[in-house]
């Protein structure tokens, strides 16, 4: 799980940090966090392509510029879940035009803090796909996913961001794990998320420029299929 915390001041983000830790160990969860000292920075890396699944943001009195910088992320089409920590509450009210899911006042309680977690984590659960690798328990946005491929006794997951992860599993595995109308087993070799496909001929063309095979045999339904999943997406 991605998560980012927007907060100049280091005591209050080690709160956070201690708050994550506490609450991946309870659940067998893993986090990888980034921090940034001002919204720009937040804002120019999520431009770029950057994604998190929780954003714990900094909202401080004077400006709102925590609601400012939310407010920018969200018009670039985040989807993703919003925390505000803030010196007062109030402006706990415009954190709902940015959909947060928690607006927590300053001194940090810890108590607080894990039940916003809490609260984003469970919204963020039911779209992911966590997989095990060593002794390490992996959390993949299924947005994040572009395909998924088999190579002998294993699988190969590529996401967005370039990274490729190893399964020891069957596809046939992953894909009724997943069971999501997003993904298409159109090769014996490949499932494709359909959301990142953006050209279907003798095969998918997908957003980074990869080629996905289709089975040929069933090209015909393969590509009907792609084309009622977009046509109610």
């Amino acid at each position: 799980m991605q998560i980012a915390i927007c907060d100049e001041c280091r005591e209050e983000t080690q709160i956070i940090e201690e708050c994550l830790k506490k609450y991946s160990q309870t659940k067998s969860l893993s986090f990888s966090v980034t921090q940034y000292t001002n919204g720009e920075e937040l804002i120019y890396e999520i431009e770029d392509g950057r994604h998190f699944d929780i954003l714990f943001i900094k909202n401080t009195s004077s400006g709102n510029k925590g609601i400012s910088t939310a407010k920018k992320i969200r018009g670039l089409n985040y989807s993703g879940e919003i925390i505000f920590t803030a010196e007062s509450g109030e402006s706990a009210v415009d954190g709902y035009e940015v959909n947060a899911c928690g607006y927590i006042v300053k001194p940090l309680n810890r108590t607080k803090l894990l039940g916003a977690l809490e609260r984003a984590a469970d919204k963020f659960s039911a779209d992911v796909y966590r997989f095990r690798q060593r002794s390490d328990i992996i959390t993949l946005s299924l947005n994040e996913i572009l395909f998924i491929e088999s190579n002998n006794s294993k699988c190969i997951i590529h996401s967005k961001d370039g990274h490729k992860h190893t399964v020891y599993t069957k596809l046939s595995d992953i894909e009724s794990e997943l069971n999501d109308c997003r993904f298409l087993r159109c090769h014996q070799s490949y499932l494709v998320n359909m959301n990142h496909i953006v050209k279907a001929d003798k095969c998918f063309e997908l957003t980074n420029g990869d080629n996905i095979l289709i089975r040929q045999r069933s090209l015909k339904e393969m590509k009907k299929r792609y084309y009622e999943y977009i046509g109610t997406t």
